[in-house]
Formats: C-alpha cells, structure tokens, sequence
C-alpha cells in the first residue's frame, strides 16, 4: 500500500504528521467543515477554495479520519490546483507521481467530480491517460482489486482538480447500513446517522479529550454514533421503555456496550455512576410536540437541561431544534439575520439562554427535514473561540 508520506514535523505527542487534502461529502459541505475543525482544533485545517475541501496537517494514523461523517476522501500529500488544461494537469500528475510512485504495490486510477466537473475534460479519458503514466513507470495496475488508488477530483464549483494516492480508497458512507428505520426499536423523528455522529463528533472533538453526554437519548441515536466511533459515552433518558429500545438498537449495530441509565436530564449529577463526572461533550436533541414527555415547558426543560450539562461538560454542545421550513445554506454558517425561524422558541430567548447557563453560542446550520419542517444545528462552547 502507498502509505501517508510525512514532512519532518513531529505531534506534541512525537506521532509524525503528514499533509493531506481531505475531500467532504456534499450533503452539507458547511457542516463537514465544522466537524473537520472539532475533531483537529489545533489549527491545521486550512479552507480551500472549494467548500467541499480542506487541506489538513495531522498525526498520519490520526484514528478522527476514519469517524468523521464529512470526509468522502483522504488524499495523501494531495495536490490542489486550478484547471488550467490537460496537458498541464498530466504533467503536474507525471512530476507527482514522480516523488511519491506505487511502491510496488498493485494499483488503479479512480476520477470523480464535484458539481458538474469541469466543461471539456472526460473523467474516464483522464484516468485512462494516468493509468499510461504509472504503466510506463511499471507499476502493476489492478482495476478489480488494487492495493493503492490514485484519485483525481474534478471540482465544477471552484474549477479546480484535486490528485494524489487516497488513504484507504473512496470512503463508503457506514450509515447507510444504520438507518433509523431499520433499527428494532424505531421512532419516526429519529435522527439520521450521518447528522447523528456528526452532532457528537462536533460536540466533543477529539477522541482523546473524553466521554459523550446523551441526557435524552430517546432511541439511542447519539450514543450508538459515539460507541461505534470508539468514544466512551453515557445515555439517560426518564423513560425505561426507551432505555430498553436504545439498548436494543445499539446491540443491533453491533455492540455489547451499555451505557444506557435512566435518569433526568434536568439533574444530570444526580444520575451519574460514582467516579464519571465530566465529558467532552453534550449532544441535544429535545423532545417535542407529540414527543414530549412530563409536564414541563420546552424553555423549562431546555433551560435547566442545559444548566444541569454545563455542570459536567467542559467542551461543546450540539444542541439540535425544529424550525421552519427554507432553503438550505451549504457553505458556510448562518448570519444572525439569515437564521430560519424555531418552533418552540425566539432567537433572542436561545441565545439568552445559553449564556445564562454559561454557553457560548457560535455557530448555526440548517438541515431540511421535509417540506413542512426543518432542523437547526446550533454549536456552543463551554469556553469562548475567536
């Protein structure tokens, strides 16, 4: 296999680092942004011109690439650069290869656009021609079943093409195996997996910095995205009927795992097991309409749910709430004044919520449900950032 070639840089931790070009999943290119920043804060995550890249400077086994929702692709040592023809493109391809060839190892060209691609360059023509290139160099290629893949993007949007040996090939998307609806204990506002782990990945960053909170964990969607992501993590929920369900449904995806407990959201302290007393993260999902449960108001259960996390969580929160309906913003976070209007609550009123309770609002994004109903994903802080 071609391995992640590093620069002489060296993690606070004496892991070598390498520079990559990371490729994100076109569902909400802004959102994948966000957790590429959660889970590497350290500053390493440089925007491209394209929303849907970013270069990335990590350690090269860095265990955040392989849970990340966003990423579609890694390309190690990748190159970014602005189409300006193909034959231009072939020898920047040719020098490339150059510096970091096969290593022996069977190989395949794979090309793939973003958009439209770019007017007048045939993807398929493309690989053929780079396949010629590694044949000349003698490398073996294996279009069945190659050890190495080189990847060429062709991004329509930024007219730009991104090239270099992908780390583990085309990333497939794992949720599609953890729908909601196919889960033993399913209700029908269950989060999908991909936002899902993407809340819990932006809510609590690195793998390291320590353990996920659900305190309304309903059928267990947060949690199952947390433990099959290798994250410790504790769920409540009041109701043992969903205690029971979301234990079910993670058993169903594959773990043996149980950190379900019933218990109050609004009191988390008082239901945490002895020696567990803070997390890196709080991940929200409240309860509304139908859903609701107990005779407390949404700004009551909002307010002392998020006091009762803030007293354990030193990181993020993701909290997650119903809105109206409108078009989706897929670049970047919302401006105060583009923000869709809540179901249960004023933008003011949220706001000073979170800073009653000791958050830091800092960004929020829009994700469509369907025609009548949308989600806004607000990310807080315990602590400001810039």
């Amino acid at each position: 296999m071609v391995r992640m070639r590093c620069r002489e840089e060296q993690a606070p931790t004496g892991k070598r680092m390498g520079e990559c070009i990371v490729s994100l999943r076109g569902w909400h290119p802004a959102l994948a942004q966000a957790e590429l920043s959660a889970l590497f804060p350290d500053g390493r995550v440089e925007a491209l011109a394209s929303s849907r890249l970013a270069r990335l400077t990590c350690p090269e086994d860095a265990p955040e690439l392989s849970i990340s929702s966003g990423i579609e692709a890694i390309f190690s040592n990748g190159m970014n650069m602005q189409w300006s023809g193909e034959d231009a493109l072939l020898k920047h391809i040719q020098a490339h290869l150059n510096n970091y060839p096969s290593d022996g190892s069977s190989c395949a060209v794979y090309a793939w656009k973003h958009g439209e691609g770019i007017k007048g360059c045939s993807r398929t023509k493309l690989a053929g021609k780079v396949g010629g290139i590694l044949s000349l160099m003698d490398a073996t290629i294996d279009l069945e079943n190659p050890e190495s893949t080189f990847g060429i993007l062709l991004d329509g949007l930024a007219q730009t093409v991104t090239f270099g040996w992908l780390k583990d090939g085309l990333k497939g998307d794992s949720s599609i195996e953890r729908r909601a609806t196919q889960r033993p204990f399913f209700k029908p506002v269950s989060l999908e997996p991909r936002l899902a782990r993407l809340a819990v990945n932006l809510a609590c960053g690195p793998l390291a910095t320590g353990a996920c909170l659900d305190p309304m964990t309903g059928t267990g969607g947060f949690t199952i995205e947390a433990v099959m992501s290798g994250r410790n993590a504790i769920a409540m929920d009041l109701d043992e009927e969903m205690i029971k369900g979301a234990k079910q449904n993670l058993e169903w995806a594959g773990s043996a795992l149980n950190p379900f407990i019933q218990g109050d959201a609004t009191d988390i302290k008082a239901t945490l097991p002895e020696g567990i007393d803070t997390f890196s993260g709080v991940v929200l999902d409240p309860p509304y309409g139908r859903n609701s449960q107990g005779s407390m108001d949404h700004h009551d259960l909002l307010e002392k749910t998020l006091q009762s996390a803030r007293e354990v969580v030193q990181g993020g929160l993701t909290l997650i709430l119903p809105s109206e309906p409108r078009s989706e913003l897929l670049t970047r976070p919302f401006q105060s004044d583009e923000r869709p209007e809540l179901k249960h609550y004023t933008w003011e009123r949220l706001e000073e919520m979170l800073d009653e309770t000791g958050w830091y609002y800092q960004h929020a994004w829009y994700v469509s449900v369907h025609g009548s109903l949308g989600r806004v994903i607000v990310y807080a802080t315990t602590f400001p950032q810039d």
